[in-house]
Order: C-alpha cells, then structure tokens, then sequence
C-alpha cells in the first residue's frame, strides 16, 4: 500500500487512538457455553455483544438475565436463524453504529480464547493498515494430532479452493473462525456482503482478498471441548466447492480483466485457447479415427497434444504469477508479540 493513499492516511488518524473493543458473540444452541464465554470475554474487551439467532435454548436470555445489570453486556436477538453469518452481520452492524475501533468474532461455544483480545487490540495499533487479524491453529504441529483425521482432510481441501478463491496463497489457516477487524476500515468496506451461512468467515477473506487488503494471522491455539457444533458436513460439501468456484472466477475477471491486463492476463488467454484448441481437435480426431477405423497420422496427433501442453504450461504459469503476486499475509508469531509488548 502506498504511503500517499488517503486510504491509509485514513487508518493511521483513526486507528491510532483505537480503544473501544467490540466481542461479538453469535449464539445458536450454546446455553450450556455462552456465559462462561462472555464471563471471560469481559475481562479483556470493552463491550461484548451476544447476538441470539433464534436460538432455540434462548441463549440470549440467559445473558440478559444473568447481566441485567451490567451495561457492557448487550444482547441482540434475532427472531429467525440466519446462521453464523448473519448473526455476525447484526452484531457487526450494532458495533459499527456506536463507535467500535475494533471488532473481534468469538464462537459460543467456547473453543475461542478471549485472552487473545489485547494483544489484537496492540496489533491493530502498531499497524493501523491492517484490515482484519485471523486466527492460526496450525503453528502447532499438535493440533494435527487432535484434529480428527477426515476432518483434517476436509480443511486442507478447504483451505486450498479459500486460496484460488481469495488470492492469500500464503494463508496457512483460512477456515479459522476466530476474526477481529479494524473497524474504521471496515466501515469503508462492503461488510454486507460478507456470507449469512458458516461460508462467512471464508467469504470475508474473499471480499477482503478482491480488494488486496493488508490482513494478518497471529498464533492462536484452539481450546477443544465437548461442545457440540452446528456445522453440517453434507451441506458444506453442497455449498461450499460451488461458491468457491464462483468467487475464483470473480477475483480473476476483477484482477486481470477489469482493474488490470497484465502478464498473468495473457498468459490465462493464450493457455486457455491453446488448451481448448488442443482438447477440442484432439476429441474430433479421435471420434473420426473410431467411426472410419483410419488411425490418425501421427502429424495430426501432435497438432492436438502440442497445442493442449503448452496451454496447460501457460496455465500454470499463470497460477505461478498469481501466487508470485498475490497481496502478502503478515505472520505474527504469540513469542514475538509478547516480546514486543514486554518492551512497550
């Protein structure tokens, strides 16, 4: 990002005196969990927002009833689920309206440690040209041994198809959950659009990635308990794969044909021609050389393998050139936050 960006000039005025934490709290099915995490989220944030999506237990409820009295609890309820998404869009929209410098997205159910809060808060400080901060489960190789063995599978699937769709090839954990954002940027931003479904998390690195926008992941251990998630595998593997596919295709039209042409442009023109051409005339001479009972000349075969290897060459190039050039994702290790912290 340049130095001359009013943009950025506009982060480094407003975020520089950001002291107001906004924890947003969606809640589907998790009384047994919510009041322990909002109990533990108030002794690092500054207010926290407990969105009931139609929870059928009334999570809602019991917070409202448990903090009457305490005017940094606040409690939205929504009448109909709309899942964790959309939940989370309500409670970003509470945030936004009075005044957060940032927002941090916990779970319910308790896997997310609030502990975190202040030292996203001094990041967002030090660096005011971030947009959001993820959570990364992966700096320890222990969660590999804890996580059950197809759901690892799955995440690593997941995880590439989020780095086509989003463009941070360097990502290390795109599906965790846990999200703070730099709320003075965010209100720049299209935050509407970010998905109502469990695909919002990965729609935020998305819409965030369509822009080139700074973000940042910071070790963060996830807390594994008994809590029972909502997440239903059948309908992430019907929804997920397709939406993914539809914000790659996005991404590549907005940064290669309509904001830019550049060589990663010619090199996915040339390769895409090269490569239906070759498939297209390879198919037809193998169609006709089965209905004639005529072999093809051997002239004829390399027209068609020719052709379709170096467009996929060119394809990969292409793929090369994006990764090369993709926005950078800032790692932060919890050691050297700590250091710099213990010196401040």
């Amino acid at each position: 990002m340049s130095r001359t960006d009013p943009l950025a000039l506009t982060m480094r005025e407003t975020a520089s005196n950001a002291t107001q934490v906004y924890c947003v709290v969606p809640a589907y099915r998790a009384a047994g969990t919510i009041l322990g995490v909002v109990e533990q989220s108030l002794v690092h944030a500054d207010v926290v927002v407990v969105v009931d999506d139609g929870c059928p237990e009334r999570s809602g409820e019991i917070v409202r009833e448990r903090y009457r009295e305490n005017a940094r609890v606040k409690v939205v309820r929504r009448e109909r689920n709309g899942g964790v998404g959309a939940a989370m869009k309500s409670g970003l929209a509470y945030a936004l309206e009075r005044g957060a410098d940032v927002v941090v997205k916990l779970d319910a159910d308790g896997q997310m440690d609030p502990a975190f809060i202040p030292i996203i808060r001094r990041v967002f400080l030090d660096q005011p040209s971030l947009v959001c901060v993820k959570g990364n489960r992966f700096f320890d190789s222990a969660v590999l041994r804890l996580m059950p063995k197809r759901r690892l599978f799955g995440n690593a699937v997941l995880s590439l198809l989020a780095k086509f769709a989003s463009g941070y090839w360097n990502l290390i954990d795109p599906t965790n959950g846990y999200l703070a954002f730099n709320a003075p940027l965010l209100r720049m931003l299209p935050w509407q659009a970010f998905a109502d479904s469990y695909f919002f998390e990965i729609s935020v690195l998305c819409e965030l990635g369509l822009k080139r926008l700074p973000i940042l992941e910071l070790e963060m251990p996830t807390i594994y308990n008994s809590a029972p998630s909502s997440l239903a595998i059948p309908r992430v593997i019907g929804e997920f794969p397709f939406r993914l596919m539809k914000l790659t295709i996005r991404r590549i039209v907005v940064q290669y044909f309509v904001l830019d042409v550049n060589l990663g442009t010619i090199y996915l023109v040339t390769g895409l021609l090269l490569l239906l051409f070759g498939g297209f005339f390879g198919a037809y001479e193998w169609v006709v050389s089965i209905v004639t009972r005529v072999p093809r000349a051997t002239g004829t075969v390399m027209l068609a393998v020719l052709p379709f290897l170096m467009g996929f060459q060119l394809i990969l190039n292409m793929l090369m050139y994006d990764v090369q050039f993709a926005q950078k994702t800032y790692h932060e290790l919890l050691m050297n936050v700590r250091d710099r912290l213990s010196l401040s």
